[in-house]
């Protein structure tokens, strides 16, 4: 490859990544806020969740825990015809050839149950209980949601930052390629270190080219999960931030309170507690209040009465206890029990689980910390040190190969202070996240 096919082929990696860095800079920026509030009100499954909410709560009612009273009615109309032969004691006879006889009756009942061992009332409590589990479930959703929204944002912030640290590189190539080639020109560099530093560019521009298709595929993924069209363009704010944490102490208290896993565990002991105490209603007799109101009209063509017609209520108690069942109601209540006990479980297992968790990356948070702060403050050395090399490059007191090293130096440091905000930022995800604790 000649010098100017060369010199074209890095022309043309440049215009590309001009024109697009120049696309996402006409995009509106998206804060993480902001991402995390749209990928909430757009996600199918939350909808789903939300949906589940109001059946829950539809469900949540006296009626459906055995609460309110049955009422129902009836009507019946018949018409019969028969050929009748009657014989009296008397040794009276009467016959009559298709005899009509009409029957008709409407009635209003209604059934009660007045008591049934308070299972009604652990009915009731295991509905809203189901309700509220409804809410948490959602809640769970919606916390490991804005997780993943908030952990895939300062991806794509770790991402911009390394393409704009590999940018910067491609412009210390460009700029180190003309110092050489004007050194070059007053004979004091040779042709091999024009030859290397065009190598570099080129090297670094290719890289620049395929982390700019990198990020673009990062960003379709993001709209994705946000549930918008996957070409719409945006920007992100990449400032590298990070929220306070708090001590592991009240880390551990908040996720005991609010962990979205917690909070169902505790649900789910309610709810077999509730099961133990339904079953032992079983144990308790019955007692249903019924009443009906009934008309009823018969006319015959032949019998003893031309006509018979009834109104009037009925009132009435019904009362229900089992005796012997097979012992099944005293099975059942020894596996509720059981069940209590497993749910009680695992429960102190989860709680131990979370807190070796929180403990875990609480720490790994703080060696995070400090690695952060030791990247800082060797980036700021770095800095100096790589300015100082390419002054005495200038200056012909050190070799084109000292001076990329320096600038190699520099935008490694850049990079491992990127990489290390972020690996603190994904811990401090993690962490708000365990204690059930809103990411803003």
């Amino acid at each position: 490859m000649n010098r100017s096919q060369l010199l074209n082929n890095i022309c043309c990696l440049s215009l590309i990544i001009i024109s697009t860095s120049s696309v996402f800079a006409q995009a509106p920026v998206l804060q993480v806020e902001d991402a995390v509030k749209l990928g909430l009100e757009k996600n199918f499954n939350v909808q789903i969740m939300r949906n589940q909410e109001l059946i829950a709560a539809n469900n949540n009612t006296p009626a459906r825990a055995g609460m309110t009273p049955t009422v129902n009615t009836t009507g019946t109309v018949s018409y019969a015809i028969n050929n009748t032969s009657q014989r009296f004691f008397t040794g009276e006879t009467r016959s009559a050839p298709n005899a009509g006889t009409f029957n008709g009756r409407i009635g209003v009942e209604a059934v009660w149950n007045l008591y049934n061992g308070s299972r009604m009332y652990a009915i009731r409590d295991r509905l809203t209980t189901f309700e509220q589990q409804s809410r948490a479930l959602t809640t769970a959703q919606m916390q490991a949601l804005s997780a993943d929204i908030t952990l895939a944002y300062f991806n794509i912030v770790q991402l911009e930052r390394t393409t704009s640290n590999l940018r910067y590189a491609v412009r210390l190539d460009r700029d180190l390629l003309n110092l050489v080639q004007a050194k070059k020109t007053i004979g004091s560099a040779t042709g091999l270190e024009l030859l290397q530093s065009r190598s570099r560019l080129t090297a670094d521009s290719a890289r620049l080219v395929q982390q700019e298709a990198d990020i673009k595929r990062f960003y379709m993924g993001f709209n994705q999960l946000l549930n918008r069209p996957v070409e719409e363009n945006f920007q992100v704010d990449t400032a590298l931030s990070t929220q306070m944490v708090l001590t592991v102490d009240e880390l551990l208290l908040n996720a005991r309170q609010a962990n979205p896993d917690v909070i169902l565990s505790k649900l789910d002991q309610q709810l077999a507690m509730l099961n133990t105490k339904e079953i032992k209603g079983t144990f308790k007799p019955e007692l249903d209040l019924t009443g009906a109101m009934n008309y009823s009209y018969q006319r015959n063509a032949v019998g003893f009465a031309l006509s018979n017609r009834n109104f009037g209520p009925i009132l009435g108690l019904t009362g229900r206890y089992t005796i012997y069942d097979g012992q099944l109601r005293k099975q059942n209540l020894t596996n509720a029990k059981i069940a209590e006990e497993n749910a009680k479980l695992r429960q102190d297992e989860l709680l131990y689980m979370l807190e070796a968790q929180i403990r875990t990356r609480y720490a790994d948070y703080q060696s995070l910390k400090q690695l952060r702060d030791l990247e800082d403050a060797n980036l700021k050395v770095t800095l100096d040190q790589a300015n100082l090399a390419r002054e005495l490059y200038r200056l012909g007191k050190i070799t084109n190969f000292e001076v990329r090293e320096s600038t190699l130096l520099e935008v490694q440091a850049r990079d491992r202070t990127i990489q290390a905000w972020f690996r603190l930022k994904q811990v401090e995800i993690e962490l708000l996240n365990l204690a059930g604790m809103k990411m803003f």
